[in-house]
């Protein structure tokens, strides 16, 4: 899956090099840039009150989830990376183009920790069987990954940068989480996330799962070219 996420961001970087861009930012009002943040502290503000309004997993990945304090402190992270500016895609965007090792390092730090974290806990598994999502067919993990690192040079950032953005009042990027959200309720709940390895099976996505992929692959690649053949028109 990491080869797949950095082969897709060198592919997108292919893209930056030939002209793609999203052109400038433009000022928004302070209510548009603080829509998304209060409108989630609403949703979670229920959540605590009247737990009723939502729908539960009961199994599964969707099930699995830390304490709410434990989440929220954990969240506090979100600071931390908002002042290094962290990114996984523009770290290795910059040691592609520029040698550069520092955001990179910090996504470093942040899988030793987690590593650390796991073994100190009695909760290290090496491998993808009995781990929640993971599967054994790595083709497709290579080939999911390629999607998430190609469409994330285009946007701009990585999940976690999107994240900070959409904190900081960016609404490309708050756009762009609730894309997120509605993609992983769709790809839930229409058979399109792959079946986790076992003990009796190696796992993997479906058909549906498949064939979603080489569609986002597709429909990002016909966006980068035409993108980037626009550009150099207007050079």
């Amino acid at each position: 899956g990491l080869v797949g996420f950095a082969a897709g961001i060198l592919v997108g970087i292919f893209f930056l090099n030939k002209g793609f861009s999203l052109k400038r930012t433009y000022k928004l009002t302070t209510s548009e840039g603080v829509a998304l943040p209060v409108g989630l502290a609403v949703l979670f503000v229920l959540f605590l009150l009247v737990p009723s309004l939502f729908a539960f997993s009961e199994s599964g990945p969707g099930s699995m989830h830390a304490p709410v304090i434990a989440a929220l402190i954990a969240g506090l992270v979100g600071a931390l990376c908002q002042k290094s500016r962290m990114c996984m895609v523009a770290g290795i965007r910059d040691l592609v183009l520029f040698k550069d090792w520092k955001l990179l390092l910090g996504f470093v730090t942040i899988i030793i920790a987690a590593l650390i974290g796991n073994i100190a806990t009695g909760n290290f598994n090496l491998g993808f069987s009995g781990q929640p999502v993971a599967h054994s067919v790595h083709l497709w993990n290579f080939m999911g990954m390629l999607v998430v690192g190609f469409g994330s040079v285009l946007l701009g950032g990585c999940p976690l940068r999107q994240l900070i953005l959409t904190g900081e009042g960016n609404t490309d990027s708050a756009v762009t989480v609730l894309g997120y959200i509605a993609g992983a309720a769709f790809a839930h709940n229409f058979s399109l996330a792959g079946s986790a390895a076992s003990a009796e099976s190696i796992g993997g996505p479906s058909i549906n799962g498949k064939v979603a992929v080489i569609l986002g692959l597709v429909v990002m690649l016909v966006i980068a070219t035409l993108n980037t053949a626009k550009a150099k028109k207007n050079a």
